[in-house]
């Protein structure tokens, strides 16, 4: 995925959503008197019993043209220029990458679901494209174009103080190192795309999926074969990794597929020679996706519902932005939910739309909140969404 320096831009405005609310009532049993005046209990009327319809809460809608489930809203949380990745501190603080080149932390103090502060956190950033927070310490992993920063704020002014380079000499071209996030066991875990279309890359650590131990500085190739990895998260109930990643151009319209990948350490996932179910010649240790998207729709951001809000079968889905094509015209944007389930030693997983964004909405960085919302960047229209169970 190479992002261009234009601007397409969308309209937003206010539409009130207000589904209706379904009850029901069950029926009981009547009482009548006699011509003597006694009463007469008649026996209760054998019917099945009421089934219990959820009652749908209202919500709103704030993105003109977006498709959004029933129930759910859609609000601005903040206007900002181009947000490419985006974090959460053990505070509820967002910490915001833009093209810009910054890092702002942007905060709601008031809990009406939209931002109220920006600070302007760190600067000088060369395309960042990943920021995470290390819990324990509270330092914040920046990655941007061939490099990861280390960014520290020892005063608590919301501005960074301290500053080093964790790891430099990434490779970059075409593509370059991608989001990153903390997994379970501590290690640090970043993608890294390819330095072109569909080529050999001389070097090993493009095209893959790398790990950092960020106590000792040690680090290993983790996964190969992807092109453009942009995301990864970690799968809820087991701490397994999951990865997002954005074919070959070169092969038409119609493949190869964008992915979600289940990824095993030491696994091959194909590229640039394997691509789709990998059923051809020369694939045979290559490891198919998980899921699969419409091709060249550029498959990105990537987490995992963890949270009580929302209705109990989205726990432990993936939510993925489909961000969409400067190559292929008309292709849908929106955000896909993923439904997975145990196939052996890896999953397959069930797509469906879970948003669906009009012509021009580019969707890119994808987040839950400690709010049990869902954030998400536009990245043409310079604006963050978030989406909740309910109203805002």
């Amino acid at each position: 995925m190479i992002f261009p320096r234009f601007i397409l831009l969308g309209s937003l405005v206010l539409v009130a959503c207000q589904p209706a609310t379904i009850t029901t009532t069950p029926s009981l049993s009547s009482t009548t008197a006699s011509p003597t005046g006694t009463p007469t209990i008649l026996p209760p009327t054998l019917t099945e019993a009421p089934t219990s319809i959820p009652t749908i809460p209202d919500s709103i809608v704030e993105l003109n043209g977006a498709e959004v489930q029933p129930g759910f809203s859609l609000i601005k949380f903040a206007d900002l220029y181009r947000p490419t990745s985006f974090a959460f501190d053990t505070q509820g603080k967002m910490y915001v990458t833009s093209q810009d080149g910054n890092v702002y932390i942007l905060q709601d103090e008031n809990n009406d679901g939209r931002s109220d502060s920006r600070f302007t956190f760190a600067t000088g950033f060369y395309f960042p494209l990943g920021v995470t927070v290390h819990k324990p310490t509270g330092d914040v992993y920046v990655s941007h174009q061939g490099k990861i920063t280390v960014l520290r704020d020892t005063d608590n002014d919301n501005r960074a103080d301290v500053q080093k380079v964790f790891a430099d000499n990434l490779p970059f071209e075409l593509h370059q190192n991608d989001n990153l996030k903390f997994g379970p066991d501590g290690w640090l875990y970043i993608g890294v795309g390819s330095t072109c279309n569909a080529c050999d890359d001389p070097d090993p650590r493009s095209a893959s999926i790398l790990r950092f131990n960020v106590d000792t500085g040690e680090s290993e190739i983790y996964a190969t074969g992807f092109r453009n990895p942009f995301d990864v998260a970690f799968y809820p109930p087991t701490g397994e990794l999951f990865a997002t990643d954005n074919g070959r151009d070169d092969l038409g319209m119609d493949a190869p597929f964008e992915e979600l990948n289940h990824i095993l350490r030491g696994g091959d996932y194909g590229y640039p020679d394997c691509w789709n179910e990998q059923d051809m010649s020369g694939c045979e240790n290559s490891i198919p996706a998980a899921a699969f998207f419409e091709s060249h729709s550029s498959a990105n951001g990537l987490d995992f519902y963890i949270g009580e809000k929302f209705p109990a079968e989205y726990r432990n889905n993936a939510f993925i932005s489909i961000f969409g094509s400067w190559l292929k015209p008309n292709v849908q944007t929106g955000i896909s939910r993923v439904i997975l389930t145990s196939d052996g030693n890896t999953y397959k997983g069930e797509t469906s739309w879970f948003v669906r964004f009009p012509a021009g909405v580019m969707p890119l960085p994808l987040l839950f909140g400690p709010d049990d919302a869902l954030y998400i960047g536009d990245y043409i229209n310079d604006a963050i969404y978030r989406i909740s169970y309910g109203m805002p």
